[in-house]
């Protein structure tokens, strides 16, 4: 609570659609028709005993007690804290995946990128990309599709990255919306030294040049805010 500055839990009131005890999932808030919703992605964690018939549970070839899941729950915390529901979700929804990175846009929106999925092969990183749609209680996510050939034009497949939303104004003065996303682990568990921007308009990325001492790390944090219209700040700390 930002008045009284107090911690308060809140406590599960739906035991049957409870969300699986997880790290490394994704979660972003929005507002439809003046309620504050928060929305919860993917994640790993112990294998649940109650399951969702909707989701996906995959278990580590390592230790099946834990897997990967696309369990995908929503909250309404401005009338019902601690009541959980399964939204009703439509379009291409994202496998089990953990370790990938979750943001809001203006009108509902939202995008989703890389992470970790799990196969009898093992694990892999993906560079997948994921627009998201709100309505009441359903989700509707889009896969985007990428071109035949991704060299130079699409980051490699990563986990434990970090990415901010940057809003910028073009030159007809429309609002233009952009995913920048720096370092991060490839496939082979290398560190990476990259940084792209994704134009969530054209959907296309570029890669912008930084020195090593900023994007050679990974589970480190980054956030963004702006000093003009003209100039965004991006700030990077922690990691390894």
């Amino acid at each position: 609570n930002t008045i009284t500055n107090k911690w308060g839990e809140i406590v599960n009131s739906t035991p049957d659609n409870v969300p699986m005890r997880k790290s490394n999932c994704g979660m972003i808030s929005f507002n439809i028709n003046g309620k504050d919703k928060l929305l919860l992605v993917g994640g790993y964690g112990p294998t649940p005993v109650t399951t969702h018939s909707h989701s996906q549970y995959v278990p580590n070839p390592n230790d099946p007690n834990y897997c990967c899941t696309n369990e995908i729950h929503l909250m309404c915390v401005s009338s019902s804290p601690g009541q959980w529901i399964v939204p009703v979700i439509t379009g291409t929804r994202p496998p089990p995946c953990t370790g990938f990175t979750l943001h809001t846009l203006p009108g509902n929106r939202g995008v989703m990128f890389g992470g970790v999925t799990i196969e009898e092969t093992g694990e892999h990183r993906v560079d997948d990309v994921f627009l998201l749609t709100y309505s009441q209680d359903t989700i509707d996510f889009q896969k985007v599709v990428k071109p035949g050939d991704t060299r130079g034009k699409w980051p490699k497949g990563r986990q434990c990255h970090a990415s901010s939303i940057i809003k910028t104004i073009s030159s007809n003065k429309q609002d233009t919306f952009h995913l920048l996303v720096l370092g991060g682990r490839d496939e082979n568990m290398k560190l990476l030294t990259d940084c792209w921007i994704l134009n969530l308009s054209s959907l296309k990325w570029f890669q912008i040049d930084l020195p090593e001492s900023v994007t050679n790390r990974f589970a480190h944090s980054l956030s963004t805010f702006y000093i003009s219209k003209q100039c965004v700040w991006v700030v990077v700390t922690g990691g390894t």
